[in-house]
Formats: C-alpha cells, structure tokens, sequence
C-alpha cells in the first residue's frame, strides 16, 4: 500500500510540474501578446504624428499658394470695357513703395551716417502702451486694505524682531557662563 501512495505522489508531482510547465509557458505567451500590443500602439501613434505633420505641411503650403496667387492677383491689370488698361491700385502702390525704397537705399549710401528709424523703438512704444493698458486693468486695493495690511506687517516684523533680540539676550548669558564670565 505504501508504494500506491508514492507512485500516486509522484503522479501528482509531474501533473503539478506540467501544470507550471503550462502556466510559465501561458505567462510568455501573455507577455508576448502585450509586447506586441504595445509595438502596435506606438506604432500608430507615430503613424498619427506622421500624418498630423503632413496635414500641417500641406496646410502651410496652401496657404504660401494662395498668399502668391493674391499677390498675383494683386499685380494684375485691369481692362475696361473701352480697352483702357489700367493698372491695380495695389500694384501702383506697390511699385511707389519699392521705388521709396530704392531711394532710400540710394541716399543711405551716401549718407551713411544719417540714423535709420529704430525698429525696437517702435516695439519700446509698443510694450509701453501695451503696460499702461495692463495697468488700467489691475484692480488696486483701496486706502483702508493698504493700512490694515501694512499694519500687519509692521507687527509681525515687531513681534519677530523682539522674539530674535530675547533669543539673541538669552544666547549671550549662556555663552558668558560657559565662558566663566559674570552674565551681566
């Protein structure tokens, strides 16, 4: 009877060692599986990115197309109905400007020591007006706040000041103790 029962244990032991068999090779497949998962997730979130940057690089070179056919736009010629040509105000304008600007061009070389108009004066005008506008919006405490809170600090300042001079006092006595000195 005592061998029944060994070759009953030993029967148990190998189904117990094939069951972890099975369950170690189950855990690998499951780690498998979500690794794999996981590749595909990021995978499609670099596809989303990738397509999300395309978006915006074809959005950009739209709007660079229509920004040049406005310019051309811009430049073209008019024809009225008699079969006068006239020229976009646009265009006039335009053309003034880089006129102007060949002058100017023109008298910077020979007057080279004349100063240009300062364009970070133009932005220090700019963020002046933009602060004083800010400031227009802030709400500002009223007299009776500005007392109460100034007195507040007055006294915690007081109240810390005679605290740390006690501290001070009391520091001074031990340290002329511990020398042997008289404390007074």
């Amino acid at each position: 009877m005592a061998k029944k029962s060994k070759s009953k244990k030993s029967a148990g032991n190998t189904s117990n060692a094939k069951n972890i068999k099975a369950l170690i090779s189950q855990n690998k497949m499951v780690v498998q599986q979500n690794a794999e998962a996981e590749k595909r997730k990021q995978e499609e979130q670099e596809a989303r990115e990738a397509a999300k940057r395309e978006k915006e690089a074809r959005l950009a070179a739209e709007a660079e197309a229509k920004k040049k056919e406005k310019e051309t736009v811009e430049a073209s010629e008019i024809t009225t109905p008699d079969g006068k040509v006239i020229e976009n105000k646009k265009t006039e304008e335009k053309t003034v400007k880089a006129e102007d600007k060949k002058a100017e061009s023109k008298k910077d070389v020979k007057g080279a020591g004349k100063k240009k108009a300062d364009p970070e004066r133009r932005t220090m005008k700019k963020r002046i007006k933009e602060t004083i506008s800010e400031l227009k919006k802030v709400s500002w405490p009223s007299f009776k706040d500005v007392v109460k809170k100034t007195g507040v600090v007055l006294a915690v300042v007081i109240f810390f000041g005679i605290v740390l001079w006690i501290f001070d006092f009391a520091l001074n006595i031990i340290y002329k103790l511990l020398q042997g000195q008289p404390p007074f």
